[in-house]
């Protein structure tokens, strides 16, 4: 029993057509003249196996001559770059003494009384009622206990 695989092997033996077609008597080898005596390959009813063995390929039903196919090659787009953006300026850095000193950061405040507290500079900051106060400037700033946030 052979394999199907080795079968269609067998079927795609390049040149196979031309040696299963009558050679030339005087022209051909033995071995190829031996291989042109063979029966024709055929399956067998249930298709699993050869029906006779060893058997030639069948030569070619209609000979097909290789016609050329031409070889168009297409040139790639051209890509052209994106311009450069400019980058936009960096806007400019905070003094260290900003850095230091948030504008917005909370103040500890001391020595608080009912008309108001001083901060660490002793600067006086008005009461104005619960949880407020009223910086010199004359901001409304947030009060929470001893901190002070304008």
């Amino acid at each position: 029993m052979m394999p199907r695989a080795v079968l269609c092997l067998m079927l795609a033996l390049p040149g196979a057509p031309a040696i299963a077609q009558a050679p030339a008597a005087g022209a051909a080898s033995p071995e190829l003249r031996e291989y042109a005596k063979l029966p024709v390959c055929t399956l067998s009813a249930d298709g699993l196996r050869l029906a006779v063995e060893p058997c030639r390929t069948a030569p070619a039903r209609k000979p097909m001559p290789r016609r050329p196919v031409p070889q168009i090659i297409q040139r790639m787009p051209v890509v052209k770059q994106a311009p450069q953006v400019a980058m936009p300026a960096a806007p400019p850095s905070p003094s260290l003494q900003t850095l230091l000193n948030p504008p917005n950061a909370p103040k500890a405040l001391n020595n608080c009384g009912p008309t108001g507290c001083n901060d660490a500079n002793g600067t006086h900051i008005n009461n104005a009622g619960p949880g407020t106060a009223i910086s010199p400037s004359g901001k409304v700033c947030n009060r929470n206990g001893v901190w002070l946030q304008c």
